[in-house]
């Protein structure tokens, strides 16, 4: 396991432009099948290298998978999944640095020289520099830092990994026996909708059966993000965090601008809402055990026409962002009708005391409607919508799936549907949007061996590196992890997928791999600071992931 070459890979990697929804993404699956194609051992073996086109995708994308060792016939061999993806975000927060965004080596000097005019500049305006900034610059001029659009998340941990494999595969050309064989698994779309894992794990189980492999564990190669001195970020972690995308589309009643009072602002239910979801952390998941998930956020916010004219709107859509260890598709989506029905009756009340207030301002008597409020939930609203004209409600739902902008076109659907089942205000649909991640983690007492196996690589590295490394219990981020070894059972997946307008694409049966997190550790990934930790990228990791490799084979050996 040689630094240099890791960092090579991980240049390597980071110079191909796979942007999400690019050519560039599209292409990075050939790029990568050559570059192996032309090392020894798949020379030898080119059928252990595979292109998987993604499946139910408006887009041409590929997975790819590549395999170092095959049993005879007579046997099946463990096999450990190396795992990852391979598409980036856009470059245009690089600014007149975005030519070199995928060129580390050329970009530190350029972002160096950028970061010091910016602080000169500020300082003659008597501007202070941001923190963020500042200690970006100081991590570039030490050295130990190396920035790059997708160097962190997460061609240096997909490099690592091929690290590995180009070892084993090494060895296994000049002959050295091996317990078990590596499995390298790349992925498009973990940054839109992760089609590419989505169809892998499809695919995976017949490609391992073809090859005599079986799935003994996998190994995500994603990035933790550590803004101090990298104790969080040099982690193994043993889950991933769910993630839920619920939406509210509150419905009010119309009326014109000059009285207000005679109709119900959806603009008020949902915004009420919105303060009582941004942020809160008492709302969903309070595990006791476990350091809570990042709070809920909201990330669509929109009233629903148009054009303007002087009436009040009809509906309002609002979606957010649920991080979760413990609950589920159906908890959140009961929580987040309760707190609906809270905040609208509490708008209504806002508006009943503002009324009588206006009253007595101008001596004549306001009163806003006076209706209950309704929570239904989309399940029950399609019912209802297609009940009422089947024809309008299929057409409408082929316009909406055509719709290369999901969101936007499953909120048209939506209020589409409540206008066709005569739904009306003050009232709130809610339902899930895409995409869902169901979260993953190991169980203490099947999976005793692999946490023990992790445990004692983790010490290992740590005592032969001099480095404190850390097994945590979930990934913070949002990862295909998720797709590989599910805790959400059928019953929840099923729930989510009625929850939601458009479907959601549900998980094959039958294939669940262990599945734990190791990856190199850095700060600022999506922005133009995005930078790796090159000491712990190039060198800790690699050996990290290759003892527990070693373990995760002795541990099954013992079995």
């Amino acid at each position: 396991m040689n630094p240099a070459r890791t960092r090579d890979l991980a240049l390597a990697l980071t110079s191909f432009p796979s942007i999400t929804d690019s050519d560039g993404e599209t292409g990075f699956a050939f790029f990568l099948h050559d570059f192996l194609a032309e090392w020894p051992y798949f020379k030898a073996n080119p059928d252990h290298i595979r292109l998987i086109r993604t499946r139910d995708d408006a887009r041409e994308r590929y997975a790819l998978v590549a395999a170092v060792g095959e049993a005879s016939t007579a046997q099946t061999l463990p096999a450990v999944i190396l795992t990852g993806h391979f598409d980036v975000v856009s470059i245009d927060n690089y600014g007149a640095l975005a030519p070199w965004a995928f060129d580390p080596d050329a970009l530190a000097p350029r972002l160096v020289a950028a970061l010091v005019a910016e602080a000169e500049s500020g300082a003659t305006r008597g501007a202070r520099a941001g923190e963020a900034e500042l200690r970006a610059l100081a991590d570039l001029k030490s050295g130990e830092f190396l920035p790059g659009r997708g160097l962190l998340d997460m061609k240096s941990g997909l490099a690592a990994g091929l690290a590995l494999l180009e070892d084993r595969a090494t060895e296994m050309m000049n002959g050295v026996a091996q317990t078990g064989a590596l499995v390298f698994l790349t992925v498009p779309d973990e940054e839109g909708s992760s089609h590419g894992m989505l169809s892998a794990v499809r695919e995976l189980p017949a490609i391992l059966n073809e090859w005599n492999l079986k799935a003994l564990a996998a190994i995500n190669l994603d990035a933790a993000v550590d803004q101090g001195e990298g104790a969080a970020g040099r982690a193994a972690f043993l889950g991933s965090v769910g993630k839920l995308h619920p939406f509210a589309l509150f419905l009010g009643r119309p009326t014109h601008a000059g009285a207000p009072f005679d109709g119900l602002n959806p603009a008020l239910l949902a915004a009420e809402f919105a303060c009582r979801v941004e942020c809160a952390v008492d709302l969903f998941d309070q595990p006791a055990s476990t350091t809570p998930p990042p709070p809920p956020t909201i990330l669509y916010y929109r009233e629903l026409r148009d054009h303007y004219d002087v009436t009040t709107p009809s509906s309002v859509f609002v979606s957010f962002n649920v991080l979760t260890h413990r609950d589920g598709p159906e908890a959140v989506i009961d929580s987040t009708s309760c707190q609906a029905l809270e905040c609208m009756r509490s708008a209504v009340s806002t508006l009943k005391v503002r009324a009588e207030a206006f009253s007595r301002s101008v001596g004549q008597g306001f009163s806003p409607p006076d209706h209950e409020p309704r929570a239904v939930f989309w399940a029950e609203l399609a019912r209802s919508a297609q009940a009422a004209d089947q024809a309008a409600y299929e057409a409408a739902e082929l316009k909406a799936r055509n719709s290369m902008d999901r969101i936007p076109a499953l909120a048209e659907f939506v209020a589409e549907a409540a206008r066709m089942a005569g739904l009306e205000g003050p009232a709130v649909v809610v339902g899930l949007a895409p995409p869902y991640y169901p979260r993953a983690a190991l169980d203490p007492v099947r999976d005793k061996k692999i946490i023990n196996a992790l445990e004692v690589a983790v010490s290992a590295v740590a005592e032969s590196t001099a480095q404190s490394l850390a097994v945590c219990e979930y990934f913070p981020g949002i990862s295909d992890m998720s797709f590989l070894n599910p805790v959400d059972d059928a019953d929840a997946r099923s729930f989510a997928a009625a929850a939601c307008p458009l479907g959601l694409d549900p998980l094959p049966a039958g294939f669940s791999c262990p599945v734990i997190n190791i990856g190199p550790w850095g700060r600022e990934y999506h922005q133009r600071l995005e930078r790796v930790h090159a000491g712990y990228a190039f060198e800790v990791l690699p050996a990290l992931l290759e003892r527990t490799v070693e373990e995760l084979f002795r541990m099954n050996a013992g079995n």
